[in-house]
């Protein structure tokens, strides 16, 4: 559904979708531009992480929110692709060195299944965006710069040379060079060739005349190669150079970008000024993003760092949905932390779901109903969720007990979707595909655990863990199963969980908590786990009973005659 652009929502003012999409457009009518053009940009260089995610995804929002009052906007990502390979990556072998200096899009895939290191990371992350709904115009510089697209453009710069030094040298900080500021200006140029014998950017330019640029490689290579339209060539700008001219290229409205580039002295403030003075052109209007953290460590994310979080290994515990929401609910420059341990999973689809529970009730703010609508939908279509959000509680502690067999999941949901009063359900295999991808989020994240940590229902009573009893927890296990009559839902069974041991302690069943009776609820919940799966720890209890169901429930918890 599209708004009027012309007539202002104020009740979404207070969105920094909204307010930033605003910017956007002002740009576009200043600079007379028919398509509002959102950009984000990525270099390959290893594992495309979840903070590299947040620049894409804002970019996406916002170009999403223009679409949606009517305008015409487009998405485009580049990817640096035409960027040196630094380094030798992690895990590799040290001859891979002598692939450093080259373009990542020239350097070999070391798993052999794309066509380069630059595009084994490209299909994986685009694969994953595919799932979150991000669809955007995909430019490879790879591509761009050696089929001589930008030759006027680098043209431009190498002929303004002196007067880009200068304008970088008024960022500097002044003391920190051994040679005069005009040694320097007379030697710089804003074009770097890679070498047409060995590939490297292990090169200096030592000359430019008449549309040529001479090079002298470490290699021991002398070159040159023509810059004229239509000309492939070998090279590219330099970074500060190449952003603004993209820019003014692209007709870029809008472009986050993070911290370190927009401090004082750095690319985005000089961009600023060679945009205009040397490309005629206008910087984007933008969105300073701050880190994405891992839970626990706190350390900035970076694809440089091994064991980085990647968006597909995200979308293997939360649904594409909910990962689009975790970006949109905040100020890009807030930084926020990704936490996957189990209980912050847990709690995360409980948030989610009161969240989108709340919409669908009409209970939710205007604001809060824009970033579900965000969340779930895009200009294309639905994003992928499950048709029947089955708590996640649940699903995952069947996934757990189970270890994932989708006949036992589907019996044990079925039984508890009918005593909920859900009607008539759908076949087995209609059931389950209702259930994706929750269903296969929740398989993913019963597996994660060690083996060892996983949970395994008895299949007799414990005997030696009911020997080791006092009087008054035996009294309350046979209380409990006293107690299980009503209906087998989750609500009744926290109730009656939570009931039995202020019970036994002569309270109460609403009495308020005390630290002496969540003790005391310890030590029988305890009691419980061992005689269900000879653990002293596991599923949420009400969860795990509701699993197992009320015969297997009773038989574990019932002493034999």
């Amino acid at each position: 559904m599209t708004r009027n652009p012309d007539v202002r929502d104020t009740a979404l003012e207070a969105s920094w979708i909204s307010r930033t999409a605003d910017l956007a457009i002002e740009h576009a009518k200043r600079t007379g531009a028919s398509t509002i053009v959102c950009a984000s940009g990525i270099s390959p260089s290893g594992p495309i992480h979840l903070g590299n995610l947040r620049e894409v995804m804002t970019a996406h929002l916002v170009a999403e929110e223009i679409k949606a009052r009517g305008l015409a906007a487009e998405h485009i990502n580049s990817w640096d692709d035409y960027d040196r390979l630094r380094k030798v990556p992690a895990g590799l072998p040290p001859e891979w060195s002598a692939h450093i200096g080259k373009p990542l899009a020239a350097v070999p895939d070391p798993t052999g299944q794309t066509d380069s290191w630059a595009t084994h990371f490209i299909d994986t992350f685009t694969a994953s965006l595919e799932r979150l709904g991000v669809h955007m115009r995909q430019i490879r510089q790879s591509e761009q710069y050696p089929a001589g697209i930008y030759n006027p453009q680098i043209r431009r710069a190498m002929d303004a040379r002196e007067q880009i030094f200068t304008i970088f040298e008024g960022f500097q900080t002044e003391g920190r060079h051994e040679k005069s500021v005009d040694e320097r200006r007379a030697e710089y140029y804003p074009f770097k060739p890679y070498c047409q014998a060995c590939g490297t950017d292990y090169t200096h330019v030592t000359g430019w005349a008449e549309d040529l640029v001479s090079y002298r490689c470490r290699c021991g290579h002398d070159g040159s190669m023509s810059i004229a339209d239509g000309a492939r060539i070998s090279g590219k700008l330099v970074w500060k150079v190449d952003w603004p001219m993209r820019w003014a290229f692209e007709r870029v409205a809008f472009e986050p970008a993070g911290e370190d580039h927009h401090a004082p002295s750095s690319s985005f403030a000089s961009g600023k000024v060679l945009v205009r003075d040397i490309f005629g052109g206008e910087a984007p209007s933008t969105a300073v993003y701050s880190f994405v953290q891992v839970a626990g460590g706190g350390a900035k994310l970076s694809s440089s760092a091994g064991g980085a979080a990647t968006p597909d290994t995200a979308l293997d515990i939360l649904e594409p949905a909910m990962v689009r929401w975790l970006y949109a609910r905040r100020l890009p420059s807030n930084s926020f932390t990704i936490d996957m341990a189990p209980s912050a999973v847990l709690r995360l689809y409980d948030e989610w779901d009161r969240f989108s529970a709340r919409v669908a009730a009409g209970d939710a703010s205007p604001v809060e109903t824009h970033l579900h609508q965000l969340s779930v939908r895009t200009s294309v279509g639905p994003v992928e969720s499950s048709a029947r959000p089955v708590s996640f509680r649940l699903l995952s502690s069947i996934a757990d007990i189970t270890a994932g067999n989708a006949e036992q999941i589907e019996r044990l949901v079925r039984q508890q979707l009918s005593a909920d009063g859900a009607g008539d359900l759908p076949d087995d295999a209609e059931l389950l595909a209702e259930l994706e991808p929750r269903l296969n989020n929740a398989i993913h994240y019963a597996k994660s655990p060690p083996e060892a940590d996983r949970t395994v229902i008895r299949t007799t009573f414990n005997a030696e863990a009911w020997a080791q009893l006092d009087q008054q927890t035996r009294d309350g296990v046979r209380m409990l199963v006293d107690r299980m009559t009503g209906a087998w839902t989750l609500e009744e069974l926290t109730t009656t969980v939570y009931a039995v041991p202020k019970l036994i302690h002569g309270l109460p069943a609403d009495a308020a908590p005390t630290p002496e009776l969540k003790k005391a609820q310890r030590a029988f919940f305890q009691a419980l786990y061992q005689l269900l799966c000879s653990r002293d720890t596991g599923p949420r209890l009400p969860t795990l009973l509701l699993s197992i169901g009320p015969g297997m429930a009773r038989t574990l918890l019932t002493t034999p005659a």
